[in-house]
C-alpha cells in the first residue's frame, strides 16, 4: 500500500472515532426511593433511676449452739433439710442433769421442811413472848432462824429452776421456719456449751438485698429531699426494682427498709438494704432466692416527669454523637443530634426537646439513608404504646415479719 493510501486509510479512522465520541450518553435509570420504616415518639411520664449491683442475704440467720455441755445423743434431721419451728433438732446427753434436777428437788424440799419446822417454833416463841413467858432475845433467834430457812427455800428453789432448764436445754428445737446447713459434729462427740456450733439455719420466705449506692448519688438524692421534691425512705416506702443475675427485665420489687448512718470512707458509698418477698416455686427448693446471689437493684431518684421516647434500635452514633434520622413532609430524611436519657425497657429517653410526638423516626433502614435522600416511609407494624409511666413500681404492703 502507498503511503498516501495510507494517510486515507489513517485519516477515515480518527474521524469515525472522534463520531463515535460525540455520541450522547444514555440516561441513568431512576430508582424508586428506598423504603424506611418509621414510628413516633412517645410522651410518657418517667422516673430517674440509677442501677446498682449487690447481694442477697439472710433475713434472719442463727448459729445453733448448745447451752450445756454434754456428749451429742442424737440428731433429728438431714443435712440442709427445711424444718418447721419447735421441731427437735439435736439431743444431748441428759443423765447428768436429770441427776441435778433431783438433787436440787431435794434440797428444796429439805429447805421447805425446815422452813415449816423454824415457822412453828417462831409462833411458838413469838407467843411465849406475849404471854410473858418466853424472853426478848429468844424471840430474835427463832425469827432469824425463820429467815435463813426462808431464804433457803428461796435458794433452792433457783436452784431446781436451773437445773430444769439446763435439762430442757439438753434438746434443741428450731427458732423458726426455715432451711437448715450441714450438721457441723457428729453423734458421740463433746460439746461445749455455747461454744461449739452445731449447725446454722436461715429464713427463706424473705430476703435481702444489700448494695452500696455511691456519694455523688447519695447527695443528689438529698439535695432533692432538701427541696422537697421527694421524701426519705425514713419518712415514706421507697419500692426498688430487683432483678437476678439471669434476668435482662427487673421482675421483683423489694422496699427500702435500712440505710447505714455514715458512708465507707475506704470506698465512699452508703450500705443500702431492701427486703423482698422470696418468690415461691412449686418444688424442691420452693424459694428462687438463695442468700448470696448476685442482684441488680434499680432505684428511683426524683419525682415522675414529662418526657420523650422513642425506640432504642432508632438511635444512631456517629462518632460517640447521637441522632435520629427524621422523615419531614417532602418525604426527604434529616439528621437531628440529640442528647440521650436512660432507657426504660426497648425506648430511650430524648432530652432537651429535640423530637416531638408528631416527627416520623426512622427505626428500620438507617443503613439504606443519609441525609438529604427521598424515602418511602411505611409504618412500623407495632402499634404505638399508649402513655403509661415508664417506671412501674410496685406498692405493696412493706414486708414484716410473721412471727
Amino acid at each position: 500500500m502507498s503511503l498516501r493510501a495510507a494517510a486515507a486509510v489513517a485519516l477515515v479512522t480518527a474521524t469515525a472515532v472522534l463520531i463515535g465520541c460525540a455520541r450522547k450518553p444514555p440516561e441513568p435509570v431512576k430508582t424508586a426511593p428506598p423504603p424506611v420504616v418509621v414510628d413516633y415518639p412517645v410522651a410518657q411520664k418517667v422516673t430517674d433511676y440509677e442501677d446498682f449491683a449487690g447481694r442477697t442475704e439472710s433475713y434472719k440467720e442463727v448459729q445453733l449452739k448448745s447451752r450445756v455441755t454434754g456428749y451429742l445423743k442424737k440428731i433429728h434431721f438431714r443435712d440442709g433439710q427445711d424444718i418447721e419451728e419447735g421441731k427437735p433438732l439435736f439431743d444431748v446427753d441428759d443423765r447428768v442433769y436429770k441427776a441435778e434436777l433431783g438433787k436440787a428437788n431435794a434440797a428444796l424440799s429439805k429447805a421447805q421442811k425446815h422452813y415449816k419446822t423454824a415457822t412453828e417454833n417462831f409462833q411458838r416463841v413469838k407467843m411465849g413472848v406475849e404471854s410473858g413467858v418466853e424472853g426478848k432475845e429468844k424471840y430474835d433467834i427463832a425469827l432469824g432462824e425463820k429467815l435463813e430457812a426462808e431464804a433457803d427455800v428461796e435458794a433452792a428453789s433457783a436452784n431446781a429452776e436451773l437445773a430444769e432448764t439446763n435439762l430442757r436445754f439438753c434438746r434443741l428445737h428450731a427458732p423458726f421456719d426455715g432451711r437448715l446447713d450441714k450438721r457441723m459434729v457428729d453423734e458421740e462427740n463433746l460439746i461445749k456449751a455455747d461454744e461449739t456450733l452445731l449447725t446454722t439455719i436461715v429464713r427463706l420466705d424473705q430476703v435481702y438485698a444489700t448494695f452500696d449506692i455511691d456519694e455523688r448519688t447519695v447527695m443528689r438524692v438529698r439535695r432533692l429531699i432538701q427541696k422537697g421534691e421527694v421524701k426519705s425512705s425514713r419518712e415514706q416506702a421507697l419500692h426498688v426494682q430487683i432483678a437476678l443475675a439471669d434476668e435482662d427485665e427487673y421482675s421483683l420489687s423489694g422496699q427500702m427498709t435500712f440505710t447505714a448512718n455514715q458512708l465507707d470512707s475506704g470506698t465512699g458509698t452508703l450500705r443500702v438494704r431492701a427486703t423482698i418477698t422470696n418468690p415461691k416455686i412449686d418444688r424442691a427448693p420452693w424459694y428462687m432466692i438463695s442468700p448470696g446471689m448476685f442482684v441488680r437493684v434499680r432505684v428511683p431518684i426524683g419525682p415522675a416527669r414529662d418526657a420523650i421516647l422513642v425506640p432504642e434500635k432508632a438511635i444512631g452514633s456517629d462518632q460517640g454523637q447521637r441522632f435520629l434520622y427524621v422523615v419531614n413532609a417532602e418525604n426527604t430524611v434529616e439528621r437531628r443530634n440529640v442528647r440521650v436519657g436512660q432507657q426504660y425497657g426497648q425506648s430511650r429517653v430524648i432530652e432537651g426537646g429535640v423530637v416531638a410526638t408528631t416527627d416520623r423516626i426512622i427505626v428500620d433502614g438507617l443503613l439504606r439513608v443519609r441525609p438529604g435522600v427521598e424515602v418511602n416511609p411505611k409504618p412500623a407494624a407495632t402499634a404505638k404504646p399508649a402513655n403509661k409511666p415508664a417506671v412501674v413500681l410496685p406498692v405493696a404492703p412493706p414486708p414484716h415479719d410473721k412471727k
